[in-house]
């Protein structure tokens, strides 16, 4: 059985938390009648958990799709700017002489090392191909290297923006249910102690099976840490 060291409630780690009602839902019926609980605080204490554990899922959830989109971000970005150096590489080595079309396409200076400046040397060569096509200018770069290089901008760039949406949807998200929920359980369970201790001592051992953390005999009562203020 666990054993708690405290009662300070909005301290409890979520690990905590978990085991505090836990250990309630078992036993919150038992003492109901003893401890005349109020039946909507029995109720509380029952169903405590499950919707608890339930939060916990959907966090981890929601931070595992954060996690694999991400990582999704960084494959296609490695894709992306990998094919387009190769494209530089090749553009510059077929026409190292015409500073022009190499300015035109922003391919002489080094490749920048933040993601939005690197975007924009990607979209500026894309731009600067089209524009060779509209004009009927000859560059010597076969279409479908372009095409590929498009398709991998485009991949990069779809994923960038479910990240934007995810970061405006985070303050409506679970994190934020999640916390309000831990701070309603914060309240009841300092409800619940509140009533028991109409009943027992600070040191009955019995504390414990509601999920409270048990004072020794030789300890003195300390009022602000079971109201958790």
């Amino acid at each position: 059985m666990a054993i708690f060291k405290d009662n300070y409630f909005t301290n409890d780690s979520y690990e905590l938390r978990t085991s505090r009602l836990e250990i309630l839902k078992n036993y919150i019926e038992y003492w109901a009648a003893p401890l005349a609980i109020p039946r909507t605080l029995v109720e509380w204490g029952l169903n405590a958990n499950d919707k608890w554990q339930n939060s916990l899922l959907i966090s981890q959830s929601k931070k595992n799709q954060t996690e694999n989109i991400y990582r999704d971000l960084r494959d296609a970005d490695e894709k992306t700017f990998k094919y387009y150096l190769k494209l530089k590489r090749l553009l510059r080595s077929t026409i190292p002489d015409d500073k022009t079309v190499l300015r035109q396409f922003g391919v002489l200076d080094q490749f920048p090392r933040s993601r939005q400046e690197k975007i924009k040397k990607v979209e500026k060569f894309l731009k600067a191909f089209q524009r060779s096509i509209e004009n009927n200018e000859s560059i010597q770069i076969p279409q479908n290297f372009v095409s590929k290089l498009e398709k991998l901008f485009f991949e990069s760039q779809n994923i960038a923006e479910k990240i934007a949406l995810l970061k405006m949807e985070k303050p409506k998200g679970s994190s934020s249910r999640q916390m309000e929920l831990f701070k309603e359980d914060s309240k009841k369970l300092r409800s619940l102690l509140s009533w028991a201790l109409m009943t027992w001592e600070p040191d009955q051992a019995y504390l414990v099976q509601l999920g409270f953390a048990v004072k020794t005999k030789t300890e003195k009562e300390d009022s602000n840490e079971e109201e958790d203020n």
